[in-house]
Formats: structure tokens, C-alpha cells, sequence
């Protein structure tokens, strides 16, 4: 098996950001029957942005919520 793969970010990188990632991979494979080329397409989504918004820790000696 040899691949070879290309992945950006869509969204720019900050602290309080998490990215959106794309993906393309390309795999070439050798088998007895012959050989295979697979191409894949892959789009990451962070799960955070599903849930709202981060809350920031509490600063050390500051209020928490307990």
C-alpha cells in the first residue's frame, strides 16, 4: 500500500477556534487479483460547535462553580 494525502483548514487558527478540516487521500494498493487505486474525501467538523459555546476556567483564585 502507498498513499499520499492533503488536508487544509477552512477555518483560521485562534485560540478559540477550532478549525474545519478537509481532506483527500489518495491509496494505491497491490493485491493478488491486482491493483486498486482508492481516492477518499473527508470533511472534520469539531463537535464543540454543536454544544454552543466554550466557558472559560475560572482564573486561578477566582469564583468557581462548585
Amino acid at each position: 500500500v502507498a498513499g499520499v494525502g492533503l488536508t487544509y483548514d477552512l477555518i483560521e487558527r485562534h485560540r478559540g477556534t477550532q478549525p474545519w478540516t478537509v481532506s483527500v487521500v489518495v491509496r494505491r494498493t497491490w493485491t493478488d487479483a491486482g491493483a486498486r487505486t482508492d481516492v477518499s474525501f473527508d470533511v472534520t467538523v469539531p463537535l464543540a460547535m454543536f454544544f454552543g459555546t466554550r466557558i472559560p476556567a475560572p482564573a486561578d483564585g477566582g469564583a468557581s462553580s462548585e
